[in-house]
């Protein structure tokens, strides 16, 4: 098969869970079939990290991450007037759509996999515009419940206002998080908890 891998860190070097997990089934599907990886990268991710990961990757593709305070705050303010959640906003960035825009049409694939809720809209819109058919079947790797994160630090809280923004966020995620679960072909989940918790969501 051909696979275009989805990240929303790029999974090298190892040092944190999420990276772990990414890495270990990317190498895993590279063993067999031939994926293009296209991640967002931090200032912090190296070319060295960039150039291993293509020892096995046919391509690696990569788009800046965009983060600032004041684009948090532009970004808080969009996710109150639109109902949608802060995390997900967030990482909507323009670069990363064009970027899989161009992908799908110079290459066909048979599957798009999506590490992680934050790139599950981003399989789905590359799907929609994919101008071959069949198009690719989506797959989510669901790491975790995201909405359960906000949820537990709402919880312990003390300051009134953050408990009601971190209520809010994870009422938004947990909405957010059942839908598009729903419309992506197939969901790979890493608990049965984790599952349970967001097929009662919403």
């Amino acid at each position: 098969m051909r696979i275009l891998f989805l990240t929303q860190v790029l999974p090298y070097p190892l040092d944190a869970g999420p990276k772990v997990r990414a890495y270990y089934v990317l190498r895993h599907l590279a063993q067999k079939h031939t994926v293009t990886l296209v991640s967002f990268v931090r200032p912090s991710d190296t070319e060295e990290a960039i150039s291993h990961l293509s020892q096995f990757c046919a391509k690696v593709y990569v788009v800046p991450i965009v983060r600032a305070r004041w684009r948090d705050a532009q970004n808080m303010l969009r996710s109150l007037l639109t109902n949608k959640a802060f995390l997900i906003v967030r990482d909507q960035q323009p670069a990363m759509s064009e970027l899989l825009a161009s992908i799908i049409q110079e290459d066909q694939f048979d599957a798009i996999h999506a590490d992680q809720l934050w790139m599950a809209s981003y399989a789905l819109s590359t799907q929609a515009i994919a101008p071959y058919q069949p198009t690719p079947i989506t797959v989510l790797d669901q790491h975790n419940a995201v909405f359960m994160i906000p949820r537990r630090m709402g919880s312990s809280a003390r300051n009134p206002f953050k408990r009601q923004l971190l209520n809010l966020e994870a009422s938004k995620l947990a909405r957010y998080e059942r839908e598009i679960c729903s419309q992506i072909d197939k969901v790979v989940w890493v608990t049965q908890d984790d599952y349970d918790a967001v097929a009662r969501a919403g």
